[in-house]
C-alpha cells in the first residue's frame, strides 16, 4: 500500500513540477466553483436557520395556535378553550412591529412580543439577563419593555433608558426594564426581540380585548388532532386552529423556492469546473501514454491505472477545495447579508448570526465540506480520462495519434446522444411540478446543457470547413488562420470540452439575462398600469420589509376626510391589505374603492376590460383573483369562491383573473364596502392620493404632511412617496433580488476562461516542435501569436454560437417552466438585443484575453529546444 501511495505521489509531483501553470489554473477553477457553492449553501442554511429560529422562538412549547388574521382573536375565548380536555394551557400572544423614532430614517422594524409574563417567563425559552427592579410592579408596568441583548447593544441603550417608538399609528415612550437572552445563554432570536406584558402590549398597539393569537399547549397523552377538532367546534368560523409549523409553511415554501434557485445557479461553477478537470486529466493521460503502457506491461491492472488517475484528480480537488473553502467563508459573510436583505424585502424580516469565522467548529465544517465537494467534482470530471487510461493497450501505447483517433471515433456517438438529450429536455418540460418544485424543469435544463456539450465536438470539426473557406486565401494571415482552425478540428475531443465549458457559462448567463430582463419588463408594464396614484400615504415602515402584525402596517380611517379636503386633491382611495384563509391557504386580501380604481387606474385582467370587471365586482359583490391563486386552486371566471370571514363563510363570485407581481402567494381583490361589511375592519394600509390636473406634486405632499400634523399631532409621521419614487423603489428591490445571479454567472464565466487558457497552454506545449519549425522557416513571433489567437477565436466563436442557442433554450425553460411552476407568474418574454450583444462581446473579449497569455508564451519559446522534442 505504501509503495502504491509513493507511485501516486511521484506521478502527482511530476505533474505539478512539469505543468505548474496548468495545475494552478485547474486548482483555481475548482476553488472558484467550490467557493460559490459553499458560500451559497452557507448563506442558505444561515437564512433558513434564522427563519426557523424566529418561528420557534415566538412559538415556544406551543402545540396548537388559534389565529384570525389581521382582525385578531377575542380574548374572551381563552377561558372556554382552557376547559377543552387535553389542553394544558391557553396563552394570549401579541406579535406586532414597532420602529424606534428619532435615530435615523432607516431604522428597521422590530418585532414586539406581548406575553402573559407572570405565567410564561419561565416557559418560553428566555430569561431576564438583568433587571433594574425585580418587583412585580416593574414586570407589569404598562411602559416597561424588555429588550434582547443584541438589540439593546445596537440601540446603545441601558436599563432605565426611555425610548420613543412608533407603534402603529401611535408614538409612545417605553422604558427599558431589563435585558433578556436565550435561557441557555446561546445566541438566538430572543436577542433581537422586544418583550412586553400582554396587557401593556394591548394598550400600546390599541388592541384592547383582542390578541393576535392564542397559543395552546396540549398534554403529552392527548391526541393533538382530536384536541384541535374539539377547540374548532368552540370557535367562530373565521378563526383557524393549526400547528405552529403550518402558520409559516407558505412563507417557508416561497423562501425555499428562492434558495433552491440560488443553489442551482451555484452549481453552474462546479459544472464548468468539471470540464476544466476533464481537460486537465485528459491531457495528462495523453501525455503519459508511454508511462501507462510501461505500467500495464509490468502487470498493473486496469482498475489500478484508473484508480491512480482518479486519485491524482482527487488531490487536485483537495487543493481546490481547501482554497475554495477559505474563499467560500469570506464570500459567505457578505452573501448572508445580501440574501437576508432579499428575504426580508420579499417575504419575512429575519436577522443573521454573528461571531463565526476561522477557528470555530463551523469554519472547520465548511472546510471539510469544501474539500469533499472539490474531491467529488474532480473525480467526476476525471472519470472519462481514467477509463481511457485503464483501456490503454500496451502494444498501442507508443502509437502516435492513437488517443485523438479514439476521441474522433466517439464524435458520432456523442452527437447522437446530444440529439437524444435535447429531445428528452423537450419532453421533460411538459411534465408538471413535484410538490410545487419544478424538478423536471431543472432536469430539462441539465439535459439541454449536456446535449449541447455532446454536440460541441462535431461542431468544432464540422464548422472548421466553413471557417477555412472564409480564411481569405493563402495570405500569411489566412494561412495562420487555416492552420489554427485545422488544429482545433483535428482535436475535437479536447477542443469540444473547452467549447462546452464556455458554452455552459455563456448559456446560463444569456438564459438568466433574458429571463430577468423579461421579468423586469413585465413588472414595469404592471407598475405603469396599476401604480397610478400621484402620492401614496403609507405607514413609516411600509418600505422596510415585511412586518409582523396588523397594527404596524395600518393607518387610521379618520385620515380619509382630512386628505380628501385638501386643495389640489381630486380623489383619495383607501387601500387595505389583510390576510385571509382560502381553501386552507393564507393569502392576501386587498380591499379598495373599486369604482374609483376603475376610473383612475386598472388591473391587468386576463380576459375582458379592467374597468368593466371592477364595476361588475361592485355590483355583484364579487372578487378578482390573481393569476397565481387561480392557477394554484384551479379557479376561473364565473366560478364561486368560499372565504372565511368574521361574518361566517362567504361564497363570492369570481368576476376576473388578473396578473399580479406584488405577491407570489396569491391575492383577492374586493370592494372596500363589501370588506367592511364582512370584517368590520376600518383600518387602512395605504391611501393612494390622486391630484387634480396641474397640481404641484411637492406642494401637495407638503400640504398633506402639514394637514395631518395639525389634525393629529400625536400620530405617526407617515411615509409620503410619489408615484415615480414608488416605482423606483419597487425596481430597486427587483434589481437587488437578482444581483446574486449575476455574481454566480460571473464565477462560471471566469472558470470557463481558465479552461480556454488551460487548453491553449497545453496545445502550445504539445506543438512546440511544430511552432519551432514555423519559426525556423521564417515565421515571426507575431505570426506565432496570431496562430494561437486564431485558435482561441475559433473555439470562442463555436462556444458563443452554442451558448446563444443554449441561452435561448434555457430562457424558455426558465420563463415558461421553472418560474411558472415555482411562483405561478406569467412573464412576457422579450429578447434584449443590446444586452445580448454586450454578453457576446464580453465572452469574445474574455476568449481573446484568455488566448493572449498562451500566445505570448508560445512566441517566446526557444526554437532550438523545440526542434529537439522528437
Amino acid at each position: 500500500m505504501r509503495s502504491q501511495f509513493r507511485v501516486l505521489w511521484l506521478l502527482f509531483t511530476a505533474h505539478v513540477s512539469q505543468r505548474p501553470f496548468r495545475t494552478l489554473l485547474t486548482v483555481i477553477g475548482v476553488a472558484l466553483g467550490v467557493a460559490a457553492s459553499v458560500a451559497v449553501r452557507t448563506a442558505n442554511l444561515d437564512v433558513l436557520r434564522s427563519f426557523e429560529q424566529a418561528v420557534l422562538t415566538v412559538a415556544g412549547p406551543t402545540t396548537l395556535e388559534i389565529s384570525g388574521g389581521d382582525p385578531g382573536v377575542d380574548e374572551q375565548l381563552i377561558p372556554s378553550i382552557r376547559t377543552v380536555p387535553g389542553v394544558t394551557s391557553a396563552a394570549p400572544v401579541i406579535l406586532q412591529t414597532a420602529v424606534r423614532v428619532g435615530n435615523g430614517s432607516s431604522e428597521p422594524a422590530v418585532q414586539v412580543l406581548g406575553l402573559d409574563l407572570l405565567a410564561e417567563i419561565d416557559h418560553r425559552g428566555f430569561r431576564l439577563k438583568d433587571r433594574a427592579d425585580r418587583s412585580l410592579e416593574s414586570l407589569l408596568d404598562p411602559e416597561s419593555v424588555f429588550l434582547g441583548k443584541r438589540l439593546a447593544a445596537e440601540w446603545n441603550v441601558a436599563i432605565g433608558d426611555r425610548i420613543p417608538v412608533q407603534a402603529g399609528p401611535r408614538r409612545v415612550a417605553v422604558r427599558v426594564a431589563g435585558i433578556l437572552e436565550e435561557a441557555s445563554g446561546r445566541a438566538s432570536s430572543w436577542d433581537r426581540l422586544a418583550v412586553m406584558d400582554i396587557a401593556s402590549a394591548q394598550v400600546m398597539f390599541g388592541l384592547i380585548g383582542r390578541v393576535d393569537r392564542i397559543d395552546v399547549v396540549t398534554s403529552s397523552e392527548a391526541d393533538v388532532a382530536e384536541v384541535a377538532q374539539a377547540i374548532g367546534a368552540l370557535l367562530p368560523s373565521h378563526l383557524t386552529v393549526e400547528r405552529p409549523s403550518s402558520r409559516s409553511r407558505h412563507v417557508e415554501q416561497m423562501v425555499s423556492a428562492f434558495r433552491l434557485n440560488l443553489t442551482v445557479l451555484s452549481w453552474v461553477g462546479l459544472l464548468v469546473g468539471m470540464f476544466l478537470i476533464y481537460n486537465t486529466m485528459a491531457f495528462a493521460v495523453a501525455q503519459r501514454r508511454r508511462e501507462i503502457g510501461v505500467f500495464r506491461a509490468v502487470g498493473m491492472t486496469e482498475a489500478r491505472v484508473a484508480l491512480f488517475v482518479l486519485a491524482e484528480a482527487a488531490l487536485l480537488g483537495v487543493l481546490g477545495g481547501l482554497v475554495g473553502s477559505a474563499g467560500g467563508v469570506l464570500l459567505a459573510q457578505q452573501l448572508i447579508q445580501v440574501v437576508s436583505r432579499t428575504i426580508s424585502d420579499l417575504y419575512v424580516p429575519i436577522g443573521t448570526e454573528e461571531g463565526w469565522g476561522w477557528g470555530t467548529s463551523r469554519s472547520w465544517a465548511l472546510s471539510v465540506e469544501g474539500v469533499v465537494i472539490g474531491c467529488a467534482v474532480a473525480m467526476l470530471g476525471a472519470l472519462g480520462p481514467s477509463l481511457d487510461a485503464a483501456r490503454t493497450v500496451t502494444v498501442r501505447a507508443l502509437a502516435p495519434g492513437d488517443y485523438e483517433t479514439t476521441q474522433q471515433a466517439r464524435v458520432g456517438l456523442l452527437s447522437l446522444a446530444g440529439g437524444a438529450l435535447l429531445v428528452l429536455a423537450g419532453l421533460l418540460s411538459l411534465v408538471g411540478p413535484v410538490r410545487g418544485v419544478p424538478l423536471f424543469g431543472y432536469v430539462a435544463t441539465f439535459c439541454v446543457l449536456a446535449g449541447l456539450s455532446c454536440l460541441a465536438p462535431i461542431c468544432v470539426r464540422s464548422w472548421s470547413r466553413a471557417a477555412r473557406q472564409g480564411s481569405g486565401g493563402m495570405s500569411a494571415r489566412g494561412a495562420m488562420r487555416e492552420i489554427a482552425v485545422d488544429h482545433a478540428a483535428r482535436n475535437p475531443g479536447r477542443s469540444g470540452v473547452t467549447v462546452s465549458a464556455l458554452m455552459v457559462g455563456l448559456a446560463i448567463m444569456i438564459g438568466v439575462l433574458i429571463m430577468v430582463r423579461s421579468f423586469r419588463h413585465t413588472v414595469e408594464l404592471w407598475i405603469n398600469d396599476t401604480v397610478i396614484a400621484d402620492i401614496v400615504v403609507a405607514p413609516s415602515s411600509w418600505l422596510r420589509g415585511a412586518e409582523a402584525g396588523s397594527v404596524g402596517r395600518s393607518l387610521p380611517a379618520v385620515w380619509l376626510p382630512v386628505l380628501a379636503a385638501l386643495p389640489g386633491v381630486d380623489a383619495v382611495d383607501s387601500y387595505r391589505d389583510a390576510r385571509v384563509e382560502v381553501n386552507g391557504q393564507r393569502i392576501a386580501l386587498v380591499s379598495r374603492d373599486l369604482r374609483l380604481h376603475a376610473r383612475r387606474s386598472r388591473y391587468l385582467v386576463r380576459n375582458g376590460d379592467s374597468g368593466e370587471a371592477l364595476n361588475r365586482a361592485v355590483d355583484s359583490g364579487g372578487v378578482l383573483v390573481s393569476e397565481v391563486l387561480a392557477n394554484r386552486l384551479g379557479l376561473r371566471e364565473g366560478q364561486t369562491l368560499e372565504i372565511k370571514s368574521p361574518a361566517g363563510m362567504q361564497a363570492v363570485p369570481i368576476v376576473a383573473v388578473f396578473y399580479d407581481y406584488a405577491t407570489d402567494g396569491g391575492k383577492l381583490v374586493m370592494d372596500r364596502a363589501l370588506y367592511q361589511s364582512l370584517w368590520r375592519d376600518q383600518s387602512v394600509t395605504v391611501y393612494p392620493v390622486y391630484l387634480k390636473g396641474g397640481a404641484d406634486l411637492d406642494r401637495a405632499r407638503d400640504a398633506i404632511a402639514a394637514a395631518l400634523k395639525r389634525a393629529y399631532p400625536d400620530a405617526q409621521e407617515p411615509l409620503l412617496i410619489s408615484n415615480a419614487e414608488l416605482r423606483k423603489e419597487i425596481l430597486e428591490i427587483f434589481d437587488r433580488t437578482f444581483l446574486l445571479t449575476y455574481v454566480l454567472e460571473a464565477i462560471a464565466v471566469i472558470i470557463a476562461m481558465l479552461g480556454i487558457v488551460n487548453t491553449l497552454v497545453t496545445s502550445v506545449w504539445e506543438r512546440r516542435r511544430e511552432l519551432a519549425t514555423l519559426r525556423a522557416i521564417g515565421g515571426s513571433e507575431g505570426q506565432i501569436k496570431q496562430l494561437v489567437l486564431w485558435e482561441a477565436a475559433y473555439l470562442g466563436i463555436v462556444g458563443i454560437t452554442l451558448g446563444l442557442i443554449g441561452g435561448g433554450l434555457l430562457s424558455v425553460l426558465l420563463i415558461k417552466v421553472i418560474n411558472k411552476q415555482s411562483f405561478g407568474w406569467t412573464i412576457q418574454m422579450i429578447v434584449p438585443v443590446g444586452s445580448l450583444l454586450q454578453a457576446v462581446g464580453l465572452a469574445a473579449a474574455a476568449t481573446l484575453i484568455a488566448g493572449y497569455f498562451p500566445a505570448r508564451w508560445a512566441a517566446q519559446q526557444p526554437v532550438v529546444e523545440g526542434l529537439r522534442e522528437e
